[in-house]
């Protein structure tokens, strides 16, 4: 296995020194943050001929009740396409598919948004969609059925989907009795419970610069976009607004939760703690796990066999997990080897030449990461959300800091405590874990 790792460790290295041997010129430009007239703004000028622009809407799931659940969701969603005051819905569209400008809306657990991507050439017309559609949407009546029975539709798949359910598993059970484990996506019952008037009142109800900031990655200059921006939100409201509190959670002890389904694989998860972001843990905690999750990659599917594609990944957000995941048609010898593994990692068996090819590699995932400006946009974006927008500008010189000891440290101080969920044959799931 050593030598298996070594030969990939080469590998990674002699094709990160390529791409970083032509990606030294397109080096990332620092952030520019500024207010204007209120409202928080963060530009990061690229060469690109793309555009993206977004507005953040802070709060996600503390913004409503469990009985509301999805309702910011549906209501970003219908901002972005059901038409604005200045453009009907037919317009609307039309303009977006003449100029290829793809404008959505959507909610998560911590934020909402309204984005706007478009190429450079045709920025006006994207910036004059996507500042009425934040200012003045219309919520029609007709494309709001529309987009309200889609969202259903979506929801039911989510549901019937084995990955996307274990997800959702996961959250309800780390975060049961909180308003963390609401679904931001909402339920059949809860979103058909609204129409264009609540869902307009609601919208309305969060427009508020103080609770809202905007994200931009394109060719422009900081005195051009804060003309822009002076004139498309002058009549955004300020009101005041609380920060919600976040209680962490820190898991004790193991459990397990198992969910029958019939289908031909068996979906597997172990949820445990895991730091903010902007902790000085994270980049440790973040590195330790991208080798647990190799490694789990390495026995369980090139060694036994045993999964497709089984890994392990950490959940960024306000009340962060790690989780490791494995589907199978052997539940038991998946079990034990991934707690081989597991206990293998938490040991400090990782080596320095195995870090420093998990630092490259993950170099190299943000930089071809970043070649597109919507990832730039959401990086910086939920980086803000989480703390602070320096956290994502700051993290590849956090990530060359770490070392052996720091991995270990932090692995050790947060994964512990572990609920594993079982999506499946229930008798196989039981049988695994005795």
């Amino acid at each position: 296995m050593k030598s298996y790792r070594t030969m990939l460790i080469l590998r990674s290295t002699l094709a990160i020194s390529l791409i970083f041997l032509f990606s030294g010129v397109q080096a990332q430009t620092k952030a520019v943050v500024f207010d204007v007239n209120g409202l928080k703004v963060i530009l990061r000028p690229t060469q690109k001929e793309t555009f993206s622009v977004s507005m953040f809407f802070r709060g996600g799931v503390m913004n409503y009740s469990a009985g509301q659940s999805g309702i910011e969701n549906l209501a970003l969603s219908a901002a972005a396409s059901c038409g604005t005051k200045n453009y009907s819905v037919d317009d609307y569209k039309e303009l977006a598919d003449e100029y290829g400008i793809s404008i959505g809306g959507s909610s998560s657990a911590d934020f909402g948004t309204i984005s706007m991507s478009c190429i450079s050439k045709y920025f006006d017309q994207g910036w004059k969609l996507f500042s009425d559609a934040v200012v003045n949407p219309s919520f029609d009546k007709a494309e709001f059925h529309i987009v309200r029975e889609k969202t259903i539709s979506e929801v039911y798949q989510g549901f019937s989907d084995p990955e996307t359910r274990i997800d959702q598993m996961a959250m309800e059970s780390m975060f049961i009795g909180s308003p963390y484990s609401t679904n931001p996506k909402g339920t059949d019952k809860t979103l058909a419970g609204f129409t264009t008037d609540s869902i307009s009142k609601y919208y309305h109800n969060q427009l508020n610069r103080n609770k809202m900031f905007l994200v931009v990655a394109g060719k422009i200059t900081r005195e051009e976009l804060e003309k822009r921006i002076s004139v498309a939100f002058k009549d955004l409201p300020a009101k005041p607004y609380a920060v919600p509190v976040y209680e962490e959670k820190m898991l004790e002890g193991e459990h397990l939760r198992t969910e029958q389904r019939d289908i031909a694989t068996n979906y597997m998860t172990c949820i445990m703690n895991a730091p903010l972001m902007k902790s000085p843990d994270y980049a440790a905690f973040l590195l330790t796990v991208n080798a647990l999750s190799g490694n789990l990659h390495y026995e369980l599917r090139t060694k036994q066999g045993l999964s497709y594609a089984p890994g392990a990944s950490v959940n960024t957000q306000q009340i962060p997990y790690m989780s490791m995941y494995v589907s199978t048609t052997q539940p038991k010898k998946s079990f034990q080897a991934m707690v081989a593994v597991f206990n293998s990692i938490r040991s400090g068996h990782i080596s320095q030449n195995f870090l420093d090819g998990i630092k490259q590699d993950h170099k190299h995932r943000y930089y071809r990461h970043q070649e597109s400006s919507a990832a730039i946009v959401k990086d910086l974006g939920e980086a803000e959300i989480l703390g602070g927008y320096q956290i994502e500008e700051n993290m590849l010189a956090n990530i060359n800091k770490v070392t052996l000891n720091d991995m270990s440290d932090a692995f050790n101080k947060y994964a512990k405590g572990a609920i594993w969920l079982f999506l499946g044959d229930e008798q196989l799931g039981k049988a695994a874990f005795q």
